[in-house]
């Protein structure tokens, strides 16, 4: 064998991929307050999505609470939902304050740029394609 070639047992590893790229410990202190948020709104939970899980320029973070679209409904009573699942729940006076709301709590306890948002399932699933990561889970430890 010639010294510029390698054999495949001393291939070097491939590249982690990173699971997101927020850093810590501002990702453990999101993570921390989304529970929070969990345990409020249960069901189904939250997830950090978009640019921040993608590439270390990110502009801000997103997060979403995804919620059965009957839940998002009852909750969001004066939200618009189309049949394709889109809609423009920004109009809801109840939306609007509360993710304006949960946003700055976020984003001054962890001291990043957060941008909170509720939203449908069906919306979720069928607008967004990108990967979702779950945030706040809070795991017990068997007996």
């Amino acid at each position: 064998m010639r010294p510029d070639e390698v054999m495949a047992d001393d291939a070097p590893p491939p590249k982690r991929r990173k699971f997101n790229h927020v850093g810590a410990p501002a990702i453990f202190q999101l993570d921390l307050a989304c529970r929070q948020i969990c345990e409020a709104f249960g069901l189904y939970g939250c997830y950090l999505v978009g640019s921040a899980l993608q590439r270390p320029d990110w502009r801000d973070v997103d997060v979403r609470f995804i919620m059965p679209d009957e839940e998002f409904a009852r909750l969001f009573p004066d939200a618009v939902i189309f049949p394709d699942g889109n809609g423009a729940w920004e109009q809801d006076p109840r939306w609007c304050l509360l993710v304006v709301s949960i946003s700055a709590w976020l984003s001054k306890i962890t001291g990043l740029p957060v941008d909170f948002q509720f939203q449908p399932q069906t919306h979720a699933n069928a607008c967004h394609k990108g990967i979702r990561n779950a945030i706040g889970l809070h795991v017990g430890k068997g007996e």
